[in-house]
């Protein structure tokens, strides 16, 4: 591929010498309003003719006027020294960590409640930094931080790494979720014995890796092995599964959108307390300023999700 290389014939001083000499139509109030001595004025404006080999400015001992090129180049070079003046303070910003992009990938576990909680938070305090948010399994959000692909994830579980950080940043006990009226929607607790024979709904295997095999640790650890009836690959699919009556689904907390009568939850009784954690990762050589603030936002944010 060929670039083209570009040899200016004039700098930005010029087009502001010539906007100031249109919008004033004097030589004298320009050269004060732009800060310098008049003769140094007309003389950009000499250079600038010379240099395009046009006319841009008529004057005459009475007045001054632009030329129909004069008027043209004066608008355009208005609107190249403001998108300069702008592109300066945009890349200051980045500098400074005021505007930005961060890159989030989240999973279906931390995507209903937590991820929003932060990222709401953090754009009311960060109102120039654009979020942009991918759905990503926690494997392959492990490969992406690697990869430089984003900039922070929400795994399940902690993950061991030289290069990549990490903070536990939400933990909630497993409940099973069960669809209206179903009868151990009458206990306060189930127990993995009561789920034994339910033919459960589960995430797919290749959406649901994490916490498929928390789910079959359980009821291992139980002696017991779970009674997969259907299968989804999405929350909203496993959700509409259970409210249509095919079976309890096993989840991490309640999803904020799931409310009685229409889905019942119940907490899961186990010898020791089953919780599944999420864990905020990001590659440590690359903490920027937008990420450090993105990661305070998330302790303050994850304090009640830690409690639960």
């Amino acid at each position: 591929m060929i670039q083209k290389t570009y040899q200016l014939k004039y700098d930005l001083k010029h087009l502001a010498a010539l906007v100031a000499v249109g919008d004033e139509l004097n030589f004298h109030r320009a050269a004060e309003k732009l800060g310098m001595a008049q003769p140094a004025v007309s003389r950009m404006i000499r250079e600038l003719e010379q240099r395009l080999g046009i006319k841009l400015i008529e004057r005459t001992t009475r007045r001054v006027s632009l030329t129909e090129s004069g008027s043209y180049l004066r608008e355009e070079a208005r609107a190249i020294l403001t998108r300069v003046e702008l592109s300066e303070r945009t890349a200051k910003s980045f500098a400074s960590g005021t505007k930005a992009i961060l890159r989030l990938a989240y999973m279906n576990l931390a995507g209903h409640a937590l991820v929003p909680d932060i990222v709401s938070g953090f754009r009311r305090d960060n109102p120039d930094i654009r979020c942009e948010m991918t759905y990503l399994t926690s494997p392959l959000q492990r490969d992406a931080v690697l990869k430089n692909e984003i900039d922070v994830g929400f795994i399940v579980g902690p993950f061991q790494s030289a290069e990549i950080d990490s903070k536990p940043v939400a933990r909630h006990p497993l409940v099973a979720l069960l669809p209206a009226e179903h009868p151990l929607g009458g206990k306060e607790v189930v127990t993995v014995r009561d789920l034994a024979d339910e033919p459960l709904v589960l995430g797919t295997t290749e959406e649901w890796p994490t916490l498929r095999q928390i789910i079959v640790n359980v009821f291992q650890s139980d002696g017991k092995m779970p009674t997969i009836a259907q299968e989804a690959s999405s929350l909203t699919g496993i959700l509409g599964l259970v409210t249509a009556g095919v079976g309890p689904t096993i989840f991490c907390g309640v999803p904020r959108f799931c409310s009685e009568p229409t889905i019942l939850a119940r907490r899961i009784a186990t010898e020791q307390h089953a919780y599944v954690e999420t864990h905020m990762i990001w590659k440590k050589n690359r903490l920027s300023i937008p990420l450090k603030r993105f990661i305070r936002k998330a302790d303050e944010v994850s304090a009640a999700y830690l409690a639960d």
